[in-house]
């Protein structure tokens, strides 16, 4: 009786052995599940995308001419690409990074990891709440040059490399532009599609639209419908 204890003991003390503890920092860095809702011409990688999935790290999204998508991150909030974007989403070193070349996207950011979109296109951004911060040079080593608040609108024609930052829980949109052409494109009202989002969600959008003077435009039908272009 005492051996088959004393290997009992044993066989404890080396499962407490096996048992990983794993720091509060990287419970952190590991949350950020993403689920993307297609709504018309989406695709993943090149694929086809025609119902709501989840996607992994550095997976490139497109939507064509009628399409755009919503990307829901768990725990940081949710992505609205408008019709015509190609962007590539990445999570590295406990921060969201959304890359874009083309197209617009809206971030509602409610909390979490820090959220940066960076691109080496012209681009206009749009803050409708809260503040972020720009950094714009040559590369990506490019220093903080400024912040923009609420209800902000500013465009960047160097055409070199820009990150946009969000720390805080905001609303932006970062919408590319043909440099040559050296006008932004005006940003449409929001297109808020009900169902697509959970109700709080919806809510703050919708909120936050009105307190910057833009009118929601919500929808129920399954036409595809831009939440950043008409």
């Amino acid at each position: 009786m005492k051996k088959i204890f004393s290997r009992l003991a044993v066989i404890s003390a080396l499962m407490l052995a096996c048992i990983t503890v794993v720091p509060r920092s990287q419970v952190g860095a590991q949350a950020g599940a993403s689920q993307l809702t297609p709504r018309g011409e989406v695709r993943v990688n090149g694929n086809a995308l025609s119902n709501s999935m989840a996607i992994a790290d550095g997976s490139r999204i497109t939507t064509g001419k009628t399409g755009y998508a919503i990307l829901s991150i768990a725990e940081v909030g949710q992505f609205y690409i408008g019709n015509g974007s190609d962007l590539t989403l990445k999570t590295t070193n406990g921060r969201v990074k959304i890359d874009i070349v083309s197209g617009v996207i809206r971030a509602v950011k409610t909390s979490g990891m820090p959220v940066q979109i960076t691109s080496n296109q012209c681009v206009r951004v749009d803050v409708v709440k809260g503040k972020v911060g720009i950094f714009t040079g040559p590369d990506s080593t490019a220093p903080m040059v400024e912040s923009i608040g609420e209800s902000e609108v500013k465009d960047y024609l160097e055409g070199g490399f820009i990150r946009v930052d969000s720390m805080e829980g905001n609303d932006f949109r970062v919408a590319v532009f043909d440099c040559v052409l050296g006008a932004a494109p005006a940003l449409p009202p929001v297109i808020v599609p009900i169902g697509a989002v959970p109700a709080p969600v919806l809510a703050s959008v919708v909120a936050a639209a009105a307190g910057a003077a833009i009118v929601p435009i919500v929808t129920t039908g399954k036409t595809p419908v831009s939440p950043a272009r008409p």
